[in-house]
């Protein structure tokens, strides 16, 4: 026998056991506590608890024209980048009487339009992106709803959106100094497909520039990876190895997430690093730290970054219509063991 279903406890239900008006408890639940008294908030807030009410946040945020949602896309949920870039929106969020809603796209376009579409339908707020690239129509659209964007990571030159990076050109090249300084004969660059990805593409221009400025003969050793395709990445690494066989190497590789790969692969193919090859990664998982003398890493202000967002999507809540800016935050080389040449 199915256990009856009680009655939902409404806003009247708390005021008339708590002795107030439903305008007092609505500004209660608002946060309006200037205009309620001490021990009318104690005895409001005693009696939801006795009752065990829960607001309708829908309902309230229809009446004010708001959800108190803020979506969040995010391309990789996988990359450890994506989920610092997350915990600092998530805490602006929290202090600020927001909720944040996440999504995961796996870089898939469609996926990300659906998601798009899924979080304009839950009367968002305000959007954060770690876009695709290839739904910019839609992203637009958020627009004439009058919905805040704000970009991440990934540069769209055609959305008038802030956008929050890092200054990758910089940050590549302070890395590849630090590579042709250890003598090595061969380096190469690996990333996920440079397609579409500002990031990726930025990296691998500043990777390309400083060899050739440097006359070092590595300079067309990108490899693109397509990690959702088995063994993308070991036919790379192995056609690489047998291209640079009697030489010394490293391996640059874009993000955490081709970083990581690349380890695996190399304690498949029982190779030590730094004696077979050295090894530096763009972002700074705490696991680097765990193999062998430690991984060389670029280290992103990913929490920053997040909380940069979020900041930025609160502003124009209130209404500060600025133009579109680029925010860059400067990423730190952290040189371990992974780059020693011996």
């Amino acid at each position: 026998m199915e256990k009856p279903q009680l009655p939902r406890v409404t806003i009247k239900d708390v005021a008339l056991k708590a002795g107030v008006s439903k305008t007092t408890v609505s500004r209660y639940l608002g946060g309006n506590y200037k205009e309620i008294a001490p021990k009318t908030r104690k005895r409001i807030e005693d009696t939801i608890a006795s009752l065990n009410y829960r607001p309708n946040i829908m309902a309230r945020g229809l009446k004010r024209n708001t959800s108190n949602l803020i979506g969040m896309v995010v391309a990789d949920i996988s990359n450890p980048y994506t989920t610092a870039i997350m915990r600092g929106a998530e805490d602006i969020c929290n202090q600020n009487g927001y909720n944040l809603l996440v999504c995961n796209t796996d870089n898939d376009p469609e996926k990300e339009n659906d998601y798009i579409s899924m979080l304009q339908a839950h009367r968002i707020d305000g959007l954060i992106i770690n876009t695709t690239g290839r739904n910019n129509e839609a992203l637009k659209d958020l627009a004439h709803d009058d919905i805040p964007v704000v970009l991440v990571d990934r540069k769209v030159p055609s959305l008038e959106y802030d956008t929050i990076g890092v200054e990758n050109h910089r940050a590549v090249t302070d890395a590849m100094h630090h590579l042709i300084e250890q003598n090595f004969d061969r380096i190469a660059f690996f990333t996920e497909p440079l397609a579409g990805v500002s990031t990726r593409k930025e990296r691998a221009a500043a990777f390309e520039q400083v060899l050739r400025a440097n006359g070092h003969p590595s300079c067309q050793d990108i490899y693109e990876v397509d990690l959702s395709s088995e063994g993308s990445l070991m036919d790379k690494l192995l056609f690489f190895l047998e291209e640079s066989k009697g030489q010394t190497k490293a391996i640059f590789a874009v993000n955490g997430v081709v970083l990581l790969q690349l380890v695996i692969a190399l304690q498949q193919l029982n190779l030590s690093i730094p004696k077979d090859l050295a090894l530096l990664g763009f972002d700074n998982p705490e696991w680097a730290l765990a193999v062998g003398s430690g991984i060389t890493t670029i280290e992103q202000p990913t929490y920053e970054i997040g909380t940069a967002a979020m900041e930025s999507i609160l502003q124009k809540i209130k209404g500060n219509k600025t133009f579109s800016q680029y925010t860059s935050f400067s990423a730190r080389l952290i040189i371990r063991g992974s780059t020693t040449n011996n």
